[in-house]
């Protein structure tokens, strides 16, 4: 077999797009939350994520709803949306890696919903392909508020209270797991307590994963060693950790973001104080401390996920949040308001969920909308880059 050329390299992995920061960027598609139908009238986006070629956008929305949205063929800029509703809330969703429309087989995600198994489901219709139970001492179903595949896609990892549960995807079913207790009672001075609120993986392959948790601890593990940490992450601000990240191109840089806080840590900086909607990019190639090359008011309200096209220069971003009314119509302060509760996020209590099915007078919804955005670089810029690069 003769090896693979270039022009068959460029089929199987297209170029990096190249994108234009020095501009607005353009809108090519938007959807608003209030459109869609659901129960609720203030419904706005939880978290909206492209599966691996960017085929497909997975959300999840307030009224407790998943949805897999396609681009339209007839129309540009529009989408086919596939609403699956689920029983109670969403605590977590995750693409399998290599999901995409054009592979069947791969096109399923994974998602937890409270009180219910973690799910395989099917992206094109909904149904469940598979359940993974975690179950505590008094036969209750845990849903994880955190999943992540290792780097072999062969291993789930659900985070939830001071543990990690770890599924085989290939065995399914009930004592089919292993649970690494990340601390045993809480008066346990060691270890990682709290619920594990965010999990990922090294692109390097060493079995190397950070947890976060939302009592505000971060640690690093790796699969040969389990539930023992290899180092725990010093200063991590205790507003309680929502995201971790690798940098994909050097395993040894790790972003931290909490909430709550003005800062992703370690190795980048960020303004959350107020939700403004601005989305900020940095070019982390640079020495020292870099500076954003992309700062842009997007939306009206907090944005809650932003996340690059794999293949194409398009952005894709959310907004929305809660936001309460005062007697006389104006938006009150709700930070002290059901934030601080670690779970309060995803695990909205059965009581409040009637409230906001029977009356959503007392609260408002500044921005619902999900955008995708096109960040191109303009015909000139183009021909200019062209000239320069074949001077070189």
């Amino acid at each position: 077999m003769d090896p693979p050329t270039s022009g068959d390299a460029s089929v199987l992995w297209p170029l990096a797009p190249r994108y234009d920061f020095s501009s607005s960027p353009m809108i090519v598609g938007s959807v608003d939350a209030a459109d869609l139908e659901s129960e609720i009238d203030s419904n706005f986006w939880r978290s909206a994520r492209w599966c691996s070629d960017g085929s497909a956008i997975l959300t999840n929305t307030e009224d407790r709803s998943l949805r897999i949205h396609t681009p339209s063929e007839a129309r540009s800029g529009t989408f086919v949306t596939q609403t699956y509703e689920q029983p109670d809330a969403i605590h977590s969703t995750l693409w399998y890696p290599s999901a995409s429309v054009s592979s069947p087989p791969t096109f399923c995600f994974m998602a937890s919903i409270r009180d219910t198994p973690v799910r395989l489901i099917d992206a094109s219709d909904g149904h469940t392909r598979a359940t993974y139970p975690i179950v505590d001492h008094r036969e209750r179903f845990i849903a994880p508020y955190s999943m992540a595949f290792n780097s072999t896609s062969s291993k789930l990892y659900c985070g939830y209270e001071s543990a990690i549960e770890v599924f085989d995807i290939a065995n399914p079913g009930h004592n089919t797991s292993e649970r690494l207790k990340t601390a045993f009672t809480k008066r346990d001075k060691g270890g990682q307590k709290g619920i594990i609120s965010a999990l990922a993986f090294s692109s390097d392959y060493s079995g190397t994963f950070a947890a976060g948790s939302f009592s505000g601890s971060a640690s690093l593990y790796s699969e040969d060693t389990g539930a023992t940490p290899v180092a725990h992450f010093d200063g991590v601000h205790r507003g309680g950790v929502t995201q971790l990240a690798f940098h994909p191109l050097n395993p040894q840089m790790v972003f931290v973001a909490s909430r709550r806080s003005q800062e992703i840590q370690v190795f980048d900086i960020r303004d959350l104080s107020e939700p403004n909607g601005t989305i900020r990019v940095w070019d982390i190639a640079t020495s020292g401390s870099p500076e954003a090359i992309f700062d842009e008011n997007l939306h009206d309200d907090a944005v809650g996920s932003v996340q690059f096209h794999p293949s194409q220069p398009l952005l894709l971003s959310c907004a929305g949040s809660r936001a309460y009314l005062d007697s006389d119509g104006s938006i009150a302060d709700s930070s002290g308001e059901m934030s601080d509760d670690s779970s309060s996020d995803s695990a909205v209590s059965e009581d409040y969920w009637s409230m906001r099915v029977k009356s959503s007078e007392s609260t408002k919804v500044i921005d619902a909308t999900l955008k995708v955005w096109s960040l191109a670089p303009s015909t000139a810029t183009s021909s200019q880059h062209e000239q320069t690069a074949t001077q070189s």
